[in-house]
């Protein structure tokens, strides 16, 4: 109001400034009667022109004025609303997330933008995503639980408000299990746990301990200051003068038995000492066992002649006997240090105890393959340039690994090659022979003929390829040349204990119309020798002379 008055005050001073103008000159004017009247209306009307100006601008002014304070007025009780809004929602135990059409969360109190991110890459994400796009798209409420990383039930409702989403996030935690009594758990342990001060005495112990010590109650344990060890105090003097944690393996006899214990001692924070014995007397047993077995395994490798090797998943070479050591003239330090197959095979190519290789590298590496494809496994042979074969063959170790087996046969391959000439030299002899000849061992197969015996049997040398049995060979003579009862009779030679007694036969014919005779040997491997002579041609020559002359008349 004091404003205004001074405005309106202002304005008046000014109309009379403009007035005493305007009469002074008139005034001048007003010496012609004649203007006097007109003067006068001219003036009345200025002044009453002024009046009204003055007047509307003072309303409209009060009015101007009037409009700030309610707009003011109406701000101020609007940021209240919103600061109370605000005050509720905060105080509200829900977390809140308000979303727009593209599932963002513009708005978020009480952590709900973080829980909707978890929720949504929780297990439950998927159920949770198809609930909130019907929420945006047609305003569908729901109430569903989901799960989180940190949180393994948070209830969540959704409500449509206007063209936006509200979600509300709800974590139950007055279910929550009261705070554990860790007494009562470590003495349901059936470890022995006990506690000792700085000063080493002992102030705490679980059952499992009053029981190894044979104490009946904790207080006399702490009276007697009971321990499972001698020992047990030098390491938790130990522990306590700076080494957090101290491990040692005794052993005690608690229930009339020895044990083998574990301790570990560890210094808390009070520098008082906290410690526990797992009991690994199954261990040890176990390991005792597990360390007879392995040296009652070596000591069955040692007396192989195969000279085994034992390699781990690293290539390293765990096991050996002493036929490998042998075999390859490796130095046993260098052994015992665990070298790798692939140093094995370098230390062998040196000393040129492997095939010789075009590309030494890329055979090492297709060799070592097996370590890393359980379907691969060497069986090779070895032809060394020192003139030595070697049998090579590998298996999978079950502990993880390769075990490789070494066998030396170059003895075999030279028996092999010697018994293959001696039947290629028996074979060229016997083809020598005009009489056929088949030898039969004591299983009925063929082991041995003639071209001989081929021709006059008409069997070609592929189908006597392999070892034939006896009776296929009757087939195939009684499909070429008749049946006739030769190859019975040859059978039961063969199979018979005293194949002498039936010597040498007479005559035989064959379903062709030739004329044989056969003759059966035992020899002293239990083969029997087949010998067939064609008598064909001697016996038409002797029917020929057989034949009386004809006598003509003269």
């Amino acid at each position: 109001m004091h404003t205004a008055f001074e405005f309106i005050m202002g304005a008046y001073l000014s109309l009379l400034t403009g007035v005493a103008g305007l009469a002074g000159w008139l005034t001048i004017l007003g010496d012609d009667p004649a203007h006097r009247y007109s003067l006068a209306a001219v003036i009345i009307s200025s002044l009453l022109l002024g009046c009204g100006c003055c007047i509307w601008a003072v309303v409209t002014r009060l009015h101007y004025r009037s409009y700030r304070l309610a707009m003011r007025a109406a701000l101020g009780r609007a940021q209240a609303d919103i600061r109370f809004r605000e005050a509720m929602i905060s105080a509200c135990p829900e977390a809140i997330a308000v979303l727009s059409t593209d599932m963002n969360a513009p708005l978020s109190y009480r952590g709900g933008a973080g829980l909707l991110q978890a929720s949504l890459n929780g297990p439950d994400a998927a159920a949770l995503a198809v609930k909130l796009e019907d929420l945006l798209a047609t305003g569908t409420g729901f109430i569903a639980t989901v799960r989180t990383a940190n949180y393994p039930q948070v209830d969540v409702r959704g409500c449509a408000v206007g063209s936006r989403a509200a979600v509300f996030f709800h974590i139950d935690k007055t279910g929550a299990e009261p705070e554990a009594d860790f007494a009562a758990v470590l003495d349901a342990l059936p470890l022995p746990v006990w506690v000792r001060n700085k000063h080493l005495v002992l102030t705490w112990a679980n059952r499992t301990f009053l029981a190894a010590t044979g104490t009946a109650t904790l207080r006399d344990a702490l009276l007697k200051d009971a321990s499972l060890d001698r020992s047990e105090r030098d390491l938790a003097r130990a522990a306590g003068e700076g080494h957090d944690t101290t491990a040692a393996k005794r052993y005690a006899v608690f229930n009339g038995e020895r044990h083998s214990l574990a301790l570990d001692l560890k210094r808390l924070p009070d520098h008082s000492i906290a410690g526990f014995a797992l009991d690994t007397t199954a261990q040890a047993r176990a390991e005792s066992r597990l360390q007879l077995s392995i040296d009652a395994f070596g000591a069955v490798l040692n007396t192989l002649d195969t000279a085994v090797a034992i390699f781990g998943t690293d290539t390293g070479l765990v096991a050996y006997n002493n036929a490998f050591v042998r075999m390859w003239t490796l130095p046993e330090p260098w052994l015992k240090a665990h070298p790798t197959m692939s140093d094995v095979l370098d230390r062998l190519r040196e000393m040129r105890r492997v095939p010789e290789q075009r590309n030494f590298a890329a055979w090492k590496k297709e060799f070592l393959q097996q370590f890393h494809d359980a379907n691969e496994h060497a069986v090779e042979t070895w032809h060394l340039p020192t003139g030595i074969s070697i049998d090579v063959r590998s298996a999978p170790y079950l502990p993880g690994g390769t075990v490789y087996l070494f066998r030396d046969i170059s003895e075999r391959i030279r028996v092999a090659s010697a018994h293959q000439l001696l039947l290629h030299t028996q074979r060229a002899l016997l083809d020598t022979m005009d009489n056929a000849l088949a030898l039969f061992g004591p299983d009925g197969r063929l082991r041995l003929h003639n071209n001989a015996f081929a021709s006059l049997w008409e069997i070609s040398e592929n189908e006597l390829a392999g070892q034939p049995h006896l009776t296929k060979i009757a087939a195939l003579c009684a499909g070429r040349t008749g049946r006739d009862g030769i190859w019975s009779m040859i059978a039961s030679g063969v199979n018979s204990s005293q194949p002498e007694r039936l010597g040498e036969w007479g005559d035989l014919e064959r379903a062709d119309g030739k004329a044989l005779s056969a003759s059966l040997k035992r020899l002293p491997d239990s083969a029997t020798l087949v010998t067939f002579t064609d008598n064909t041609d001697l016996a038409r020559f002797s029917e020929m002379t057989a034949k009386p002359k004809l006598v003509t008349a003269a």
